[in-house]
């Protein structure tokens, strides 16, 4: 195991090698973080989810153009493949516990839980002991740590389910997550209003109005929305030809994704690249 601190500030990663993913869940990085007021919002796309508990001061999570606040005992859970942002106050510094995770079916549970839409969740002081116990566990080299870390995920998973529904919260429709899932898994693919609707089955204007209903916006302009975060994560992480990222995001002709691309960030792909260059 290896931990990197700074300050009052501690991260530490899971270097325990891969037995063959055999427990549902997997922690690769979790920490304590002091955000301070004047340190600007976290917004790296990392392609993972991250649950963040407050502990002291006040933070806030923006999704798109709505801001949430975290109180002290107040959850976030954030797939930070869509455009978000995380921060402390202007006015306080945060204090907060923190961890990424993968597993089973993990994009499709935080849809159904409504964190796509609403990212906090209240009354959750309670989970400190297990944010804590996977943080002490990955710091700890042990056999035992995958099961161990697996079982805290799920527990805590089980709570959120539980509190969600007593809050009120709903994720989008069936046919909502089903239309979107497929377009998340297949980015790359040339897709239709049409097939779309055959996939949901039902009809396009009865489709429009569902996505317009559930996340604001229509099933392409949502479509083109997902390409462009995994444009941005490919050029920040990769050498690919900008050519190669265009593809890999559904267009075939790289004029027509630099000009969306310009629309989307207010910058060429090839500017966005070298800007995120000089700011690593």
């Amino acid at each position: 195991m290896s931990s990197e601190v700074c300050d009052t500030s501690t991260i530490v990663f899971n270097a325990t090698q891969d037995d063959g993913n055999l427990w549902p869940y997997h922690v690769p990085v979790a920490g304590l973080t002091v955000a301070r007021h004047d340190d600007g919002m976290v917004r790296q796309n990392y392609h993972q989810h991250v649950l963040i508990l407050s502990l002291s001061g006040l933070g806030c999570v923006e999704l798109g153009r709505e801001r949430f606040e975290l109180l002290p005992g107040d959850l976030a859970w954030i797939d930070t493949a869509l455009s978000y942002a995380h921060g402390a106050d202007a006015k306080s510094d945060w204090t907060y516990l923190w961890m990424s995770f993968a597993g089973y079916r993990v994009n499709a549970l935080h849809a159904h839980l409504g964190f796509e839409q609403v990212p906090v969740v209240h009354g959750c002081a309670d989970q400190r002991p297990r944010f804590e116990a996977v943080k002490e566990a990955l710091s700890v080299n042990s056999v035992y740590l995958p099961a161990l870390v697996s079982a805290k995920i799920s527990e805590l998973l089980a709570d959120l389910s539980v509190l969600r529904r007593a809050q009120g919260h709903t994720g989008p429709s069936g046919v909502v997550m089903r239309v979107s899932h497929r377009l998340r898994s297949q980015l790359d693919r040339a897709w239709s209003v049409e097939g779309l609707a055959e996939i949901a089955g039902i009809s396009q204007s009865q489709l429009f109005r569902r996505f317009r209903e559930e996340t604001g916006s229509s099933p392409m302009a949502w479509l083109r929305r997902e390409r462009m975060v995994l444009a941005c994560y490919l050029l920040r992480t990769t050498e690919q030809p900008i050519s190669h990222v265009a593809l890999k995001c559904g267009y075939a002709d790289p004029f027509h994704f630099s000009r969306d691309f310009k629309r989307h960030q207010g910058r060429a792909p090839r500017y966005f690249r070298a800007a995120v260059r000089r700011e690593a």
